[in-house]
């Protein structure tokens, strides 16, 4: 009796260690799917948060950029309806400025409005007739400043209407990753509607010699 015990003790014993051994091994490692599923999502996992958060900054990006340009047209525009302006119908467009940036802050925008007026027997001889600037400006120029223009925006003799925009726009999520601003500019031509020149606080332009 005692030796049939030990005998199945004994069986059962090599055929726990089998079991274990092949548990164990390499082959039975490979086949064992429990917790992949765990295991693929904590890899994948910070690829897709990062993937996530740089969509809302490129769409954020593009945002700001379109109400760049829309800003530039829009105040070119605006200003070349009239054949003359003063400083509260440039802050009033100011105003409409802010409206178009929003919900983003008007804060971090520098315009430049500026009429540049070409020489009546040259073209390509331009000068800043008048310029205003708005939260300091983009660039500062006084009356008289040589300005150079693209080819073929103005014609000797007329002007035209350029407005500069810069924006410094500081990223919604990647503020902690990146230091500093990531900066927006535009320039918008657009002839004066109403006459030659636009007028500035009763200021004429006088074509440059």
């Amino acid at each position: 009796r005692f030796s049939v015990e030990q005998t199945v003790m004994s069986t059962l014993r090599q055929s726990l260690t089998a079991r274990f051994v092949r548990k164990l091994s390499p082959r039975s490692l490979w086949s064992n799917r429990k917790g992949v599923a765990s295991i693929e999502f904590a890899m994948i996992a910070p690829v897709m948060v990062m993937m996530f958060m740089g969509i809302v900054e490129f769409s954020q990006a593009i945002t700001v950029d379109r109400r760049v340009n829309q800003v530039a047209s829009s105040t070119a525009d605006l200003i070349a309806r009239t054949d003359s302006t003063i400083t509260g119908d440039l802050n009033s467009i100011m105003d409409v400025v802010e409206v178009l940036m929003r919900p983003y802050s008007d804060m971090p925008m520098k315009v430049t409005v500026s009429n540049v007026i070409a020489s009546s027997s040259n073209a390509s001889n331009t000068v800043v007739c008048w310029s205003h600037n708005y939260h300091c400006g983009v660039n500062n120029y006084s009356v008289g400043d040589s300005y150079t223009l693209p080819t073929g925006v103005v014609e000797a003799g007329e002007s035209v209407v350029v407005v500069e925009v810069e924006y410094a726009n500081t990223p919604l999520i990647f503020s902690c990753f990146i230091n500093g601003t990531i900066d927006f500019d535009d320039k918008f031509y657009l002839k004066p509607r109403l006459s030659s020149s636009s007028e500035f606080n009763s200021q004429k332009c006088t074509p440059p010699a």
